[in-house]
């Protein structure tokens, strides 16, 4: 064992259930694996998610112990990594992991240690299932899981990147090149017709409230791919954090059918962002998802992973047959609209997830323009 080895006494594995000093085997299944050495990312993800927890300080150590551990047959909820980019070792981690009883696991990669250009990589090189930030998309972190090991759960092959797009029936063939070339073109002379509304748009946000222009969150599009989104910001910073806190008044709530979140006359807005909101220019960035093909200027609108992780069943999956989109048949049908059920608005997904064509795609961009300007803040 050299040096770097035991410069940090860190036991071989050991568990923490919060609020129980001694827990039983059945409560120890309940746990994740830590694969770094920040003991107070891993107690702040502890605690946050409130299980217990195992953990190795590098790849070659965490293979060994997760050997041990399924010999034991002890279960995690899911693997963080919180190490710098070492891609040929997370390579073989994720190797033996997808060939092991831990297969299923999300497999989520701490952003701490990562450069811009390292994240891309990661991404592009679909070895990891997502990746957050410890501090900043803390609150997320249990929803990301659950919805995670529902998609990975749900898959015939538990490697490369979390899509189900296979198992739809999607559209194909000569209609989808058209749709994709009709992106491609739209998104791109758009962009340059509206760069000088990006710029004042820019300027307004930055005078108004303290934060960045841009909002951008992971959502999950067609076949619940997941992807990064972007929106000009019109919520104060930290809006994210108060979900919970303003669940009272949500529009849906009480309804049987998976949840949606939306609030009349949000708190959380600012004074230029309800303007964009009513406006519908907060959604001007999304025409660069289009071009680079994460959305399609009509589909389903993506969905937060929170919202997403509710509609796996075959109830509801449906509606990520067809692709993520700046507008569709339900902004055109039913925008602004309070009075909107959850059934309503996902069986208006699910309708148009089974009829999509180019000429329906026309009509609905058609009748876009008359409800881009809502009167109700919602």
């Amino acid at each position: 064992m050299n040096s770097e080895q035991i410069k940090k006494p860190i036991p071989r594995y050991r568990f923490i259930k919060v609020g129980d000093q001694v827990p039983n085997q059945q409560e120890l299944e309940n746990n994740i694996f830590y694969v770094g050495d920040s003991n107070h990312t891993l107690q702040n993800i502890s605690d946050t998610l409130q299980v217990g927890y195992s953990s190795a300080i590098n790849f070659q150590q965490a293979i060994s112990y997760l050997k041990e551990l399924h010999r034991e047959n002890i279960r995690f909820n899911a693997i963080f990594i919180d190490l710098p980019f070492d891609k040929a070792g997370l390579r073989q981690f994720q190797k033996n992991i997808a060939s092991s009883f831990y297969s299923s696991l999300p497999l989520i990669y701490l952003s701490t240690n990562l450069s811009d250009k390292e994240k891309d990589e990661l991404t592009d090189s679909c070895l990891v299932d997502d990746i957050v930030h410890p501090t900043r998309d803390i609150f997320t972190i249990r929803e990301r899981i659950a919805f995670l090991t529902r998609i990975k759960s749900s898959l015939s092959k538990g490697r490369g990147s979390v899509t189900v797009e296979h198992e739809f029936a999607t559209y194909q063939g000569a209609g989808s090149v058209v749709k994709r070339v009709f992106d491609i073109v739209v998104s791109s002379v758009a962009i340059v017709l509206v760069s000088p509304l990006f710029l004042l748009i820019a300027i307004l946000i930055k005078l108004d409230s303290a934060g960045p222009i841009l909002y951008n969150s992971y959502r999950a599009g067609r076949g619940y791919k997941i992807f990064k989104f972007y929106k000009f910001r019109t919520m104060k910073v930290g809006a994210d954090r108060m979900v919970t806190s303003l669940s009272h008044m949500n529009q849906y709530q009480g309804k049987e059918a998976p949840v949606f979140f939306k609030v009349n006359n949000d708190p959380r807005v600012t004074r230029i962002g309800a303007f964009l909101r009513n406006t519908s220019l907060d959604e001007l960035p999304q025409l660069f998802n289009v071009l680079t093909g994460d959305m399609s200027m009509v589909g389903n609108r993506p969905l937060p992973l929170y919202e997403a992780s509710a509609l796996t069943t075959n109830e509801w999956a449906e509606r990520f047959v067809a692709p993520a989109g700046i507008t569709g048949l339900w902004q055109v049908r039913k925008r602004g609209q309070a009075d909107m059920s959850v059934e309503e608005r996902i069986s208006l997904d699910i309708d148009y997830a089974k009829r999509y064509n180019m000429m329906m795609d026309l009509k609905i961009i058609l009748q876009t323009p008359k409800v881009l300007i809502q009167d109700s803040n919602v």
